[in-house]
């Protein structure tokens, strides 16, 4: 087992917060490093992505911590895009076997709107939905890091559901979030923000302070997940199908559905749980029974076409 030792980061003005965000080389070491990486998002069926380390160094961002430490990933996605993830591995650091490993998915928003040249611009708002139906399934130790005495483990997480991530939840990407009790994330450096690697750098945030992007960082994870990839006529229907009353009380119905029929409907709570299927063409949905909150509403239609619709339940 290969011996990876880590020392403690600084961050330029962000330095007092060193020790709780992560360990490794300075977060701002530009040296040309380059993961070895798969990224196949394309119209294939699948679009497995990859990214691991292929140096004698990797670095680190904790992921807990007094200070509410955590890290996001961005998952490229085009409007006209569906993306359905199987399994998930991520390489975590921790001192015991990691006990639970949840991810927690959110749109995108411009750091920086007004300098969209700014390589920074990128970073996590709101949160879309969390996903905690989920298992660890098998881990791999690849290295032990003495300073903490962590080890290093490549965490294979079992799915109860894929994960479906659509284009019209966000705007060019979706970020995802690893919880769990291991202590860190691991990461790997590149050339430039992002580019050539999978999306952008990875971004970290906590009690004290926003999101922000860690310039030449990417966490390492793999994503084993199908694409599929809708005409343009039935990504401009798909933005334009919306729900209505929302929020909801006793039902809700659709809005620009046109000729489409609905085939089914799966109601899903923030934990990624189906609460509610309904089979057959629906005019109304009753949703009376389900507890106030936020859910996602994914509709298939008669043309085979999935819509996804966050609701609000009063």
């Amino acid at each position: 087992m290969k011996k990876i030792v880590f020392f403690l980061a600084v961050f330029g003005s962000m330095s007092i917060y060193s020790q709780s965000l992560g360990y490794g080389k300075s977060f701002s070491d530009s040296s040309p490093r380059i993961s070895q990486i798969q990224n196949t998002v394309s119209k294939a069926a699948t679009c497995n992505t990859v990214v691991i380390n292929d140096t004698e160094e990797e670095n680190g961002v904790f992921i807990i911590g007094n200070g509410g430490q955590k890290a996001a990933i961005d998952i490229p996605i085009a409007e006209n895009q569906t993306i359905k993830i199987n399994s998930i591995v991520v390489t975590l650091a921790s001192k015991l076997p990691p006990t639970f490993v949840n991810f927690i998915f959110y749109d995108n928003i411009l750091s920086t709107p007004e300098d969209p040249e700014d390589p920074r611009r990128n970073i996590p708002n709101q949160e879309l939905f969390s996903v905690t139906n989920t298992s660890i399934e098998s881990f791999e130790e690849v290295g032990y890091e003495p300073l903490h005495e962590f080890i290093i483990r490549k965490v294979k997480i079992k799915l109860q559901t894929p994960i479906v991530l659509n284009g019209t939840m966000a705007h060019e990407r979706i970020w995802m979030s690893t919880k769990s009790d291991a202590n860190a994330w691991s990461t790997t450096a590149h050339y430039e923000t992002g580019e050539g690697v999978v999306g952008e750098s990875l971004a970290m945030g906590g009690n004290a302070f926003g999101w922000f992007q860690l310039l030449n960082q990417e966490c390492l994870y793999e994503l084993s997940a199908e694409c599929d990839f809708l005409n343009v006529a039935d990504a401009s229907f798909k933005s334009k199908v919306d729900i209505y009353p929302n929020p909801a009380q006793d039902y809700f119905e659709y809005k620009n559905l046109q000729s489409m029929k609905v085939v089914s409907v799966n109601i899903y709570d923030a934990s990624g749980k189906v609460v509610k299927t309904l089979a057959g063409n629906q005019s109304k949905v009753d949703v009376q029974d389900l507890p106030k909150g936020v859910y996602v509403v994914k509709t298939k239609t008669s043309s085979n076409i999935i819509l996804t619709n966050k609701l609000i339940k009063k």
